[in-house]
C-alpha cells in the first residue's frame, strides 16, 4: 500500500470518537487550520450548535494553552456527523483518529471502515496494550499509528471540555516505521503539540500504563481522585510499586518482541512526581465508574497482567489491583 501524501497536504482528518480527548485535539487541529470532522453521538447536536468550546490551563506542551484561556472552534470550521459516511461527502479523510474508548471497539470496525481509501492513515488513541493488533488486522498494518496522549482532560455534561495539566503526545508507527512516524509528527507538531518519539510504538504505550495504571486502577478502588492517592503515604506506595512493576514488565515485553529501547528505572518516581502538580483530578476510569459507564479493564489492566505471567515477571502489586478490583466487582474473570 502506497502512503505518497506529503504532510503539507495532509488536511482532512476524521476524528472517531468524539468525548473529552477526542474534542481536544479536534480543537487544536482545526486552529491549525485543517478540515476537522467529527463523528459524534452525544456530543454532536452541541458541536453542530456551538462548535467545541476548551477552556485550558497554560502548559508549554500545546501551543494554544498560552494564549487562549478559552479556546473556541465555531461550529462552521467543523463537519459533524452520527454517521461516517456523511464524513466523506467532500472528501475521504487523509487521517482517522480513533478515541474511541476501548469498551467500544467491537463496533469500531464499522465505524472506521466507511471512512478508508487506500491512502488513509489510521491513527489509534485508546488507552492500554494491543489495540493497534486488531486495526491491523482490519485494514492492513502499514496505515496504522499510535498516539498515546498524556493529557488531563474532562468532558462537561454539557460537552464543554475542561482541560486541566499537559497535552504532549507519543507519537508511532504499528511497524516502527520512521518516515511513517515522522508524518504524524509534523502534523501534531504542526498544531503547537509537544511531540515525544520513542524508539517503538510498543515502549510509548508502556510508558503510558506506567501512569495509567496505578492511577486509573488507584483511583476505581478507592474511589478518590489523584490528590487523594498521592498525598496518602500508604496509597502513594502502591502507586509507585505500580508503576515501577509497569517499568519491569514493559522492558520484559520489549526485549521479547526484539525491539531497541527501555524504560528507565526513574520513570516510575516522575510519574509520582507529574501526578503531585495535578491537583484533585478524576482519571477516565473513576468518571466512567461513576457515571455507571463500561470500563476499560482489560486492555489497561488485565493484558498488562497476562503479559506478566506470559514473561515470568513478578508483578505483586498488580494482581493485588486486580484482585481488589474483582472485590468491587469491577473484575469479573480471572487473569
Amino acid at each position: 500500500m502506497s502512503m505518497e501524501n506529503d504532510v503539507a497536504n495532509v488536511t482532512r482528518i476524521a476524528v472517531v470518537g468524539s468525548g473529552a480527548l477526542g474534542q481536544f485535539y479536534a480543537a487544536q487541529l482545526s486552529l491549525a487550520g485543517h478540515d476537522v470532522r467529527l463523528l459524534a453521538r452525544r456530543d454532536a447536536a452541541s458541536i453542530a450548535d456551538r462548535g467545541i468550546i476548551v477552556h485550558q490551563t497554560p502548559t508549554p506542551k500545546v501551543k494554544s494553552t498560552t494564549t487562549y484561556s478559552t479556546l473556541h472552534i465555531a461550529p462552521e470550521r467543523l463537519t459533524v456527523a452520527t454517521e461516517p459516511r456523511t464524513l466523506t461527502t467532500h472528501g475521504f479523510p487523509d487521517w482517522v483518529l480513533v478515541a474511541l474508548k476501548t469498551t467500544a471497539l467491537d463496533n469500531a470496525r464499522g465505524l472506521v471502515e466507511p471512512l478508508l481509501v487506500p491512502t488513509t492513515r489510521v491513527v489509534i488513541m485508546c488507552n492500554g496494550l494491543g489495540v493497534e493488533d486488531r486495526f491491523a488486522e482490519w485494514f492492513g498494518a502499514a496505515r496504522i499509528f499510535g498516539l498515546v496522549c498524556s493529557v488531563g482532560v474532562i468532558r462537561d455534561a454539557d460537552g464543554i471540555i475542561y482541560h486541566m495539566a499537559f497535552g504532549h503526545v507519543a507519537v508511532g508507527h504499528f511497524q516502527n516505521d520512521v518516515g511513517e512516524r515522522a508524518a504524524l509528527q509534523a502534523l501534531f507538531e504542526g498544531a503547537g503539540i509537544e511531540c515525544e518519539c520513542p524508539q517503538s510504538l510498543l515502549e510509548g504505550r508502556w510508558r503510558k500504563l506506567g501512569w495509567n495504571l496505578p492511577f486509573n486502577g488507584l483511583a476505581l478502588l478507592y474511589d478518590c481522585t489523584t490528590d487523594a492517592i498521592v498525598r496518602d503515604p500508604q496509597r502513594r506506595a502502591f502507586a509507585l510499586e505500580l508503576a515501577r512493576e509497569c517499568v519491569v514488565i514493559g522492558n520484559l515485553d520489549l526485549a521479547a518482541h526484539g525491539l531497541n529501547g527501555r524504560i528507565e528505572d526513574d520513570w516510575a518516581l516522575l510519574q509520582l512526581q507529574r501526578t503531585d502538580t495535578m491537583g484533585a483530578y478524576a482519571p477516565s476510569t473513576l468518571l466512567d465508574a461513576r457515571a455507571g459507564h463500561a470500563l476499560e479493564i482489560d486492555t489497561m489492566f488485565l493484558e498488562p497482567a497476562r503479559r506478566a505471567r506470559r514473561l515470568g515477571a513478578p508483578a505483586p502489586a498488580l494482581f493485588e489491583l486486580i484482585d481488589g478490583l474483582r472485590g468491587r466487582h469491577w473484575v469479573a474473570e480471572s487473569v
